[in-house]
């Protein structure tokens, strides 16, 4: 058991992917990040800037540790960043 540790008295899964994450928490994930990326430009294709993206990556990963739903930080960012939803 060398990928889990136990946090706040759960048994937690440290090399989580982001693959073996429910239909449902993807998708709230992938819209939660979409519409706050939304809101944060004025113009359309326009990208937003680093510090920007970053200030957004963390308010949705707070909400997300809020929903108990546990994956690492570095998940979030490059499914981010694969899917170009913050660029």
């Amino acid at each position: 058991m060398k990928n889990h540790v136990y946090q706040n008295g759960r048994l937690i899964q440290t090399n989580k992917k982001f693959s073996a994450l429910k239909q449902n928490q993807k998708e709230w994930i992938t819209n939660e990040l979409r519409q706050r990326y939304i809101s944060a430009i004025n113009y359309p294709h326009v990208k937003l800037h680093p510090r920007k993206r970053d200030q957004i990556l963390d308010e949705v990963y707070d909400v997300i540790v809020a929903k108990d739903i546990w994956i690492p930080f570095h998940e979030v960012k490059n499914i981010t960043l694969e899917k170009s939803l913050l660029l």
